[in-house]
């Protein structure tokens, strides 16, 4: 994590300075940086096999500072691009680059980082964010300052003045917001593929990764498709596989986790022991599904030279989870994993996030391609006319409501359900979201929209954070830049080329993954959607009796508090209305909202010195 604060006046006030809270983060090491009128440093914590130089570098001869939170890939092709030597550290590499090549520079990074440069003598500084997302970063400014800090929540909460956290933030788990909100209204996250310069003017933000710019390569061949992809694929894991930690992985019975934790075991052959954790319990007992994904983990597991290793979550554990929502965000079982984890020596986990929104993309928007390029007799193949009744409604689904911008009655019924103990004035979606996530009019913009739509970026930033403060980092590969670009040069006729669904991922799995998992069709994990059914419906039980406290909770004055004492009263004379199910997931939601409001009220507005 870095940090920091800047004043171009000459002098930064003591209130300025904040550092990530060491209740927060108590097995962290921080390392004061100053320097004119900055004042920072970053955190290390001592079971990540970082050394401080990885982090911080100083030319006083330029006049240069450079913090950096993160990795550069691509460090070997640029060092020798500019033919400075090999022992030369990531933010040495940065200086050199950024005095080279100004501002500019960062267009030519494949990495996970988040940057601050400082030109004292010039009074000015520039931050920037890698082109994914993956490691957060926020500031603020006033007339007085300039703050910084990977502590996205640490740093809203710094400089709050009341301690409340912003209302649209907090419905984010009952409806469609910005993501790109902070708790705090006065902290902005800043956006994958920018960069801020701040100087006596204030500051001023600029886009340095043009994605949009990218056109589809007609020319392109299936063959060549999947070679490309599989290349790229290849060597995002490679690139990504340092030695220096002791590696694991996520685990499903989906393709891309499954690729993933295969190709990274591979990277790590010499590891004798290589983890892959999965989200669901290994001794629970569900009713009836259609398949139990614990049986794939465990036979491709054995194939690979993978340990499986189950989630040790329990209903029991749910009131602690809860408790540490400021931090998990509601992602308990990760929460768990990260445990699970830390307590065999794995400092490094690979996932698979983002494979759904690039390369294991096989039908969204592609029908409307079709009709676009007026490939009609591809289009029939994809989808024939009968039986008439699937395919109208197949074209209402995915072409017709997309292009007019209308949700299905399916996911209306579905927005309406969760928003159920909103107050009306706060039940609305944020329309934005809806539409970067729904409606598109090529796959060109729906792979934008993903990225637009940030659900990307802060589930990496969550996972960060949570982990970080615990000693384990991420490696997401499937979000290398490279890729994202690809995939945005791959027509979608080729995506037509077999009758399979997600077929780029599948195909690029031929001989890496075995056949059960590679076509394997069903993605959900029915047991662990059940088990957080079980879950839930015992935590809330529990929590129930908690209501006059979330009432009495002014930061929750969204809530119909009527309507929810209602339903509990029902559910517990046991009618089966309201839908239970959605009940207990809402009241173990409400629960965890009164947790991170009553943490984010902690400390308000004060400062944590270096």
């Amino acid at each position: 994590m870095i940090f920091g604060s800047l004043s171009v006046s000459g002098s930064v006030a003591d209130g300025k300075v904040i550092c990530p809270d060491p209740e927060d983060f108590r097995e962290l090491k921080t390392t004061p940086v100053s320097l004119g009128s900055f004042r920072g440093g970053f955190t290390l914590h001592p079971e990540l096999p970082y050394v401080p130089e990885e982090f911080c570098f100083h030319d006083e001869s330029n006049h240069i500072l450079v913090l950096i939170s993160g990795v550069i890939y691509n460090r070997k092709s640029l060092r020798d691009k500019i033919g400075i030597n090999n022992d030369v550290t990531d933010p040495m590499l940065i200086a050199d680059l950024f005095l080279r090549y100004g501002p500019a520079f960062a267009e030519s990074l494949n990495g996970d980082f988040a940057l601050f440069i400082y030109m004292y003598v010039k009074e000015e500084a520039w931050l920037y964010r890698d082109q994914s997302g993956i490691r957060p970063l926020a500031w603020s400014a006033d007339d007085n300052a300039f703050l910084f800090s990977s502590d996205i929540y640490g740093l809203c909460r710094a400089i709050s003045v009341t301690g409340t956290a912003d209302r649209e933030f907090l419905l984010g788990h009952f409806k469609y917001i910005d993501n790109r909100r902070s708790p705090e209204p006065a902290v902005h996250k800043l956006l994958p593929g920018h960069y801020i310069k701040y100087d006596k003017s204030g500051p001023s933000i600029y886009q340095y990764w043009f994605p949009e710019r990218i056109r589809a390569d007609r020319g392109m061949s299936y063959d060549s498709m999947i070679t490309g992809l599989k290349s790229l694929l290849h060597d995002a894991v490679a690139i990504r596989a340092d030695n220096r930690f002791t590696a694991g992985a996520h685990v499903t019975g989906g393709i891309d986790s499954g690729i993933v934790s295969v190709m990274t075991r591979k990277e790590y052959k010499d590891q004798k022991d290589f983890y892959g954790f999965s989200w669901t319990p290994e001794d629970f007992i569900p009713p009836e599904v259609k398949y139990d994904e614990r049986e794939i983990i465990r036979s491709y597991c054995q194939k690979t030279g993978i340990n499986p290793v189950f989630s040790e979550m329990k209903a029991e554990d749910i009131p602690g989870l809860t408790g540490s929502f400021y931090f998990n965000r509601g992602f308990f079982a990760e929460d768990v994993s990260i445990d699970q984890a830390k307590s065999r020596g794995i400092n490094l986990l690979f996932s698979g996030w983002g494979g759904d929104e690039f390369i294991s993309t096989g039908d969204r928007a592609v029908e409307i391609d079709l009709l676009r390029h007026f490939r009609f007799r591809l289009f029939l193949r994809r989808n024939p006319v009968r039986p008439i009744r699937k395919f109208i409604h197949n074209q209402l689904n995915f072409v017709i409501l997309p292009v007019l911008g209308k949700l299905d009655r399916r996911t209306a019924r579905a927005f309406a359900r969760d928003a159920r103990y909103i107050k009306k004035p706060w039940k609305r979606s944020d329309e934005r979201a809806i539409r970067d996530f729904y409606f598109h009019t090529s796959r060109h913009q729906m792979h934008l929209r993903m990225l637009s739509f940030y659900h990307l970026q802060d589930r990496c930033e969550i996972w960060f954070i949570n982990g970080y403060r615990k000693g384990i980092e991420y490696r997401y590969p499937l979000l290398d830049r490279r890729i994202i670009e690809f995939m945005l040069t791959v027509p979608s006729e080729l995506l037509c080329a077999t009758p399979y669904f997600r077929p780029l991922i599948r195909d690029i799995g031929a001989g890496i993954l075995p056949d059960e998992i590679r076509l394997h069709w069903d993605k959900d994990d029915h047991v662990y959607r059940e088990y957080l059914t079980m879950v839930n419906a015992v935590s809330a039980e529990l929590f129930m009796d908690e209501f006059e406290k979330w009432k009495a909770n002014p930061d929750m004055d969204f809530l119909d508090f009527g309507l929810l004492e209602e339903d509990i009263e029902r559910y517990r004379s046991g009618s089966t209305d309201p839908d239970r199910k959605l009940l207990s997931r809402l009241i173990v939601l409400i629960k965890s909202i009164n947790e991170f409001t009553r943490h984010y009220r902690e400390r308000p507005g004060e400062s944590v010195h270096c």
